[in-house]
C-alpha cells in the first residue's frame, strides 16, 4: 500500500524516535543519527502528513475489510504508528509554527507531547520494525 520512499522515511522516523537508545547501544548508529536529527521536525511532519493521509482516505473507508486479513491490518498499525511518532517528532515544529498564537491549543499539544514522550523509544522501534517488514514483504 505504501510506497518505497514513505517507508524509507518511516523507518528513518521510527530510527530517529528511539535515537537515544540506538546511540547508547552503538557509537556509529548515534553519530548517523546526529546527522540527520536537524530535519527531524520536517521528517515528522511528512510522515504525520502521509499517516494521517493513508488513515483517513485508504483505511478508515475499508477498515471492514482490512481488519480481516493481516495485512490490512498491518496497514492500520503502521499507519497509527507513523501518526503517533510523526506528532513527537515534529512537535517542537508544529508548536512553534501554528500553536503559538492560541494558548489553549499549545497547552493540550503540550500535555499530548509530554505523555507520547514517555513512549517515544518503542513506539519508534515499532514504526521502524513495521515499515522494515512492509519493505521487505
Amino acid at each position: 500500500m505504501f510506497g518505497t520512499i514513505v517507508l524509507i522515511l518511516a523507518i528513518i522516523g521510527g530510527l530517529l524516535a528511539a535515537s537515544s537508545l540506538i546511540a547508547s547501544k552503538s557509537q556509529d548508529a548515534g553519530q548517523a543519527l546526529k546527522k540527520i536529527a536537524p530535519y527531524q521536525g520536517i521528517i515528522g511532519v511528512i510522515i504525520l502528513v502521509i499517516g494521517l493521509y493513508y488513515f483517513l482516505f485508504h483505511s478508515l473507508a475499508n477498515l471492514g475489510a482490512m481488519i480481516k486479513f493481516t495485512g490490512g491490518l498491518f496497514n492500520i498499525i503502521t499507519q497509527i504508528l507513523m501518526i503517533l511518532v510523526g506528532f513527537i517528532l515534529s512537535y517542537s515544529l508544529i508548536s512553534e509554527k501554528l500553536l503559538s498564537k492560541n494558548e489553549a491549543a499549545q497547552e493540550k499539544g503540550a500535555q499530548a507531547a509530554k505523555k507520547l514522550t514517555k513512549i517515544q523509544i518503542p513506539l519508534g522501534i515499532a514504526l521502524a520494525v513495521c515499515a522494515l517488514l512492509a519493505l521487505i514483504l
